[in-house]
């Protein structure tokens, strides 16, 4: 099978990178002159080494530790001993996987009733398959979210999320090279968000920069074959974490593809999607009923331990219920 993947983001070059030397002849397309060029604080949470590799150079530190604000109060504070993630250079990262497979660069695509074109010239494809991030979604499922870079003197091992009463969204502060990545997105106007992104900024700012993002789960019209990563909807809506879901949807896309097996069933099947379809219904929620106390109640009164468990998305149905009660499941 000759299949063209449209996106070189982690969804696109991980499913590269996934078939390569496979029966399944797999060329990524990507429409700008390098990779990992949408900003984002570069946050990789644990697990996903088992999947895919880490190259050592791209990683710049690992996360062992979380704060947690509301309304500029911390509320709780959680360092463990063990890795919970990293923080890699996201275009090393995404450099690095693409030197093992078919990656080709300043691809513009357009598909018109099943005929494949690159930069003008048709090309020969069995199967398409879009990783095209949130540039092929609507505002209607998607928030703004803008970011700064500092030069903060930021604890490399640490996160903080920043959550608020008058906001459905979150903050954050990542480590970074140059200090912090600092930003804010959620449910309101831009100006809005540029006016919480002061409150938590510090530092001297080296750079700005912004991006929608997926925030309304996985997009079921999509599950048909054709979408993987953000394209598909696989960001964890309350906490905008979005490169390892990216990722664990390629895998699942692969497998089904190397075991001709349907990718709607598989990734249904799968943790991901539910925990993903949680996060998201936790937000529709708070969404109809134009508030954010539910969530607000749960930061406030939770186990810490058990919040960042949900924030990875390494939960069950247990922990659902002593985070929210047996309503959200």
């Amino acid at each position: 099978m000759k299949l063209a993947i449209v996106g070189g983001g982690p969804a696109g070059i991980s499913l590269g990178w996934f078939l390569r030397g496979t029966k399944i002849d797999a060329t990524v397309y990507e429409g700008l002159d390098d990779v990992g060029k949408k900003p984002c604080a570069w946050g990789l949470l644990k697990g996903i080494e088992n999947q895919i590799d880490i190259p050592k150079e791209s990683i710049y530190s690992e996360i062992k530790g979380f704060r947690i604000f509301l309304d500029g109060k911390l509320i709780s504070e959680v360092r463990e001993r063990e890795r919970l993630g990293y923080i890699v250079d996201k275009p090393m990262f995404l450099r690095k996987l693409g030197e093992k497979i078919d990656l080709r660069l300043n691809s513009k695509v357009v598909v018109k009733d099943g005929v494949l074109t690159v930069n003008g010239k048709q090309e020969q494809a069995d199967k398409v398959i879009f990783a095209t991030g949130h540039y092929s979604l609507g505002k209607d499922v998607t928030i703004p979210a803008v970011q700064y870079i500092t030069d903060l003197n930021y604890d490399p091992e640490m996160v903080d999320m920043y959550f608020y009463s008058d906001l459905l969204g979150y903050g954050w502060i990542f480590p970074d090279p140059k200090g912090a990545k600092i930003g804010v997105g959620g449910y309101g106007s831009v100006d809005f968000i540029k006016e919480k992104l002061k409150t938590i900024t510090k530092g001297k700012v080296l750079g700005f920069h912004g991006a929608r993002v997926s925030d309304f789960g996985v997009l079921e019209e999509r599950l048909n074959g054709s979408y993987i990563g953000e394209a598909l909807g696989t960001v964890y809506a309350v906490t905008g974490e979005g490169i390892r879901p990216s990722i664990m949807s390629a895998k699942i896309m692969a497998n089904a593809l190397l075991e001709d097996k349907d990718f709607s069933k598989e990734f249904k099947r799968s943790k991901l999607y539910w925990s993903l379809q949680i996060h998201a219904k936790v937000i529709k929620e708070a969404k109809a009923r134009n508030s954010v106390k539910g969530l607000e109640r749960v930061l406030l009164k939770a186990d810490p331990r058990l919040v960042v468990k949900f924030a990875m998305g390494d939960f069950g149905k247990l922990d659902l219920i002593k985070l929210f009660g047996s309503s959200i499941i």
